[in-house]
């Protein structure tokens, strides 16, 4: 069957969620034969492996001087004669510039956090002929607009990477704790810090090891209203998120941590290796949290939040979830947190002190998990979608 060409007007990336969803959309499109994949935005940082990089190099220098056209030309709008895959979020809201592309099938994916959209948002989702949904979560809010089929793909992991093996031995003297994803208050990394220093003062020889980085400023406002943390982590003038003094001010002692930078996602199954346990205690997901499939995948026995796009994780895998979800605050002016859940500090500690003191069979569990966890490689979730737009 001969493969339609296909757009899609998001940046590729390998250390952000939505870029890896693209890249890995890309290298699918490939696999089935395509032949016309066209991207719209400046790539940022794509670190591959050399004979991946090759294939999809074009792509990306294509995608520069398309980006590049659109900026010297603002009144420009480009209308391809295929499908065009749009990013859709908060509000309907995608990526800036998006709104000049079209193509003769507008497919909406959607990774929300906030399910209500006021007129304007409404008035915007009209413009899609169909959504992809990320998680149920989504599935379900987007079916009740009624505005457009709407059809479930979940976005997966690269099983070539993310797998279960050896590691250095380094640290066999620490029980350390990943969290991953970039601060912001849904991801809850005031409830992981608040959680981790309850552990350490009981353990500690364990370690933190974070990677949060965010490009955003960050709101401190809902944080100080959860009651875990006053302050947030400041942007220092290059442009890094200042996370290792933040979790002193927290009074976690220096040696306790360690906040690593942005990381392509290929260099990160290493670290994720070295780990003992992965904490997700996220406040809301609107997909299923690539960064907590990717630890699973790797056989770390992983916590993640019974809540929103989460539960589909839970639902499907033998994970442990944090089952105790209480409302969340939200402060003023927040968009609805409908569905969001506030994980139990005192049901985390108890999470982590079983692994902690079970480790074999915790292990054991989670490399059950990480052998489910390969039916969610990325080709078969994204030939799914593909099937969709482009057969």
């Amino acid at each position: 069957m001969t493969c339609k060409p296909l757009a899609l007007t998001w940046s590729l990336s390998t250390i952000s969620g939505y870029g890896n969803y693209g890249i890995h959309l890309a290298l699918q499109f490939i696999r089935r034969g395509g032949e016309k994949f066209i991207t719209t935005q400046t790539p940022a940082l794509t670190v591959m492996p050399t004979l991946t990089q090759v294939r999809i190099d074009p792509i990306l220098e294509q995608g520069k001087k398309i980006a590049h056209f659109l900026r010297e030309n603002p009144n420009e709008r480009l209308a391809f004669d295929h499908a065009v895959l749009h990013a859709v979020g908060n509000e309907c809201a995608g990526f800036e510039g998006q709104d000049r592309i079209s193509g003769t099938l507008n497919v909406g994916c959607a990774a929300i956090e906030h399910i209500n959209f006021g007129q304007q948002g409404l008035e915007y989702a009209k413009n899609y002929d169909v959504f992809i949904a990320i998680s149920r979560w989504n599935e379900a809010f987007l079916k009740n607009l009624d505005l457009a089929p709407v059809h479930l793909c979940h976005q997966g992991i690269d099983t070539s990477l993310f797998a279960p093996g050896g590691n250095s031995g380094l640290w066999k003297d620490r029980f350390v704790v990943f969290s991953g994803g970039k601060f912001e208050f849904r991801k809850g990394q005031d409830i992981v810090t608040a959680a981790f220093k309850r552990f350490h003062a009981r353990h500690p020889e364990a370690f933190l090891v974070t990677c949060w980085q965010n490009l955003l400023p960050v709101d401190p406002v809902p944080f100080a209203l959860a009651g875990y943390c006053q302050t947030v982590p400041q942007i220092d003038n290059e442009n890094r998120l200042q996370v290792a003094p933040w979790l002193f001010e927290q009074d976690l002692p220096m040696g306790s941590f360690l906040d690593i930078p942005y990381t392509p996602n290929m260099f990160m199954p290493s670290i994720l290796r070295e780990c003992n346990a992965a904490l997700f205690p996220s406040r809301g997901e609107g997909g299923t949290n690539l960064v907590a499939m990717e630890a699973m995948a790797c056989g770390i026995p992983t916590l993640v939040a019974n809540n929103t796009g989460q539960k589909d994780l839970v639902a499907e895998l033998d994970c442990i979830a944090l089952q105790n979800q209480r409302p969340v605050k939200a402060s003023t002016g927040m968009p609805t947190l409908e569905d969001w859940g506030e994980s139990d500090l005192d049901e985390i500690d108890d999470a982590l002190e079983k692994i902690y003191t079970s480790h074999e069979e915790s292990r054991q569990k989670a490399l059950v998990v990480a052998e489910e966890i390969k039916s969610w490689d990325w080709a078969p979730k994204n030939e799914k979608l593909l099937k969709i737009v482009c057969d």
